[in-house]
């Protein structure tokens, strides 16, 4: 089972979570420890903007943006939603007062990782699944161990497939909560 795709390949992406994660708490410390917490609160305004330009790849992928490469957006979208969500994380920070904040941040938290899931997993595994086929059509030796090993693949490969049915709906429901929270802010904020 430690040579299946589901540990070779959603072990460096769980690393490479935590690390987000981990990287949004030292930062917001850091910041703590220097008295810049205020600084907290713009990155905020920072991290929507990115999660915004985020959207670039959905706008090409729909044929709303007709020029560019797929792949550019993919990575694009990747990096400004990466990079966003380190920044509303930071903006969240250990500073929740109310139940929104609380909804909103964990719900960018799942999308995050769903949208792990959907960028590094799903097309490396199907490629993956298809060599490491093409080698047992080779060889026409089968043992047990093979059998179960291909088992955990295309049980992995067909688990993750589907991801794009959580994905979506939970980023209308991350646009929503953010709306109202920027619509609170917009109301709510002593703006002197």
């Amino acid at each position: 089972m430690w040579k299946s795709l589901l540990i070779q390949r959603t072990l460096p992406l769980s690393v490479s979570y935590l690390l987000l994660i981990i990287a949004g708490i030292a930062l917001d410390y850091i910041l703590h420890i220097a008295h810049l917490a205020w600084i907290g609160r713009y990155f905020g305004i920072v991290g929507t903007v990115f999660l915004a330009l985020s959207f670039g790849y959905s706008a090409r992928k729909n044929k709303v943006i007709k020029n560019g490469a797929l792949k550019f957006f993919l990575k694009f979208h990747c990096y400004t939603g990466w990079t966003g969500t380190l920044m509303i994380l930071v903006h969240s920070g250990i500073h929740f007062n109310a139940i929104l904040p609380w909804v909103a941040t964990t719900l960018m938290m799942v999308v995050t990782a769903s949208g792990h899931v959907g960028q590094y997993l799903i097309k490396k595994l199907k490629e993956e699944m298809k060599l490491k086929m093409k080698q047992l059509g080779v060889n026409a030796t089968v043992d047990d161990e093979l059998e179960r090993q291909h088992y955990w693949d295309s049980l992995t490969v067909k688990t993750l497939d589907q991801w794009r049915r959580v994905h979506t709906p939970m980023v209308s429901i991350l646009i929503a909560l953010s709306s109202v929270h920027i619509l609170s802010i917009l109301l709510l904020w002593n703006w002197r």
